[in-house]
């Protein structure tokens, strides 16, 4: 089933106003705003929630990677710190660039990319490779970074938890499936024109029609096997 683009109602996504502004074609300019980090007025609610949750996730990465490095300069002694700090650094390459992969995708609109009939299949695999980034995130590290780590973790997996409950709202799943951007492509139509075969083939085609002989001359036939041809009045015997 397929759900066309939807034209604003009033009162519709909650907006503020009896009619509440609609979605906003040439955006707002605001950064923030326009990749989910605040809340967008042409976006539901819930939807907005979604990206917010997003924007958290990738804030708790910066937070470990930063607590990576204090770990490190208040014990240089400790042999792990150098592997602490490479976690953190791994984190957040992929815990971010999952989530604000995710973020661009439903704030642009693209989830048609992927071709699904329904636009939350590809956030519903998203969302499971972060929240298993964030169990990876349990058993980090030793002493306080380790307590820490896993504090950073579950918070983690609340948003990936509760992410996952956004996505089954009415709400947000009307949103996403009223986006044009967020619709499969139709399969590409092969161009008109040029040389068409027929469904039965091409039919032969016939040849000119045998001329019958000119009227006065008369047929020669072949002799019959084993009988002479008697040659022609006038014509000397031998």
């Amino acid at each position: 089933m397929t759900y066309p683009p939807q034209s604003p109602q009033p009162g519709q996504y909650g907006a503020p106003g009896p009619a509440g502004p609609g979605p906003q074609p040439g955006g707002t300019g605001d950064f923030a705003t326009e990749w989910g980090i605040k809340e967008h007025p042409g976006r539901p609610k819930k939807v907005n929630h979604l990206t917010m949750m997003l924007w958290g996730y990738v804030a708790l990465s910066v937070l470990m990677l930063l607590l990576s490095i204090v770990a490190t300069i208040s014990a240089p002694w400790w042999a792990a710190t150098g592997f602490v700090v490479a976690s953190g650094v791994v984190g957040l390459i992929f815990h971010g660039g999952v989530a604000i992969g995710l973020a661009w995708f439903i704030t642009k609109s693209r989830l048609g990319a992927f071709g699904a009939q329904d636009p939350r299949v590809p956030l519903y695999i998203g969302y499971g490779l972060l929240g298993l980034f964030s169990l990876g995130g349990l058993w980090v590290g030793w002493g306080w970074i380790a307590a820490v780590g896993a504090l950073v973790s579950i918070a983690r997996l609340g948003a990936v938890g509760f992410s996952f409950y956004l996505l089954t709202q009415p709400e947000v799943e009307h949103y996403l499936k009223s986006q044009p951007g967020n619709q499969p492509k139709a399969p590409a139509v092969p161009p008109q024109g040029g040389y068409q075969q027929p469904p039965q083939g091409y039919p032969q085609q016939q040849g000119y029609p045998q001329q019958p002989p000119a009227q006065g001359y008369p047929q020669q036939q072949p002799p019959a096997p084993g009988q002479h041809q008697a040659p022609p009045p006038g014509y000397p015997q031998q």
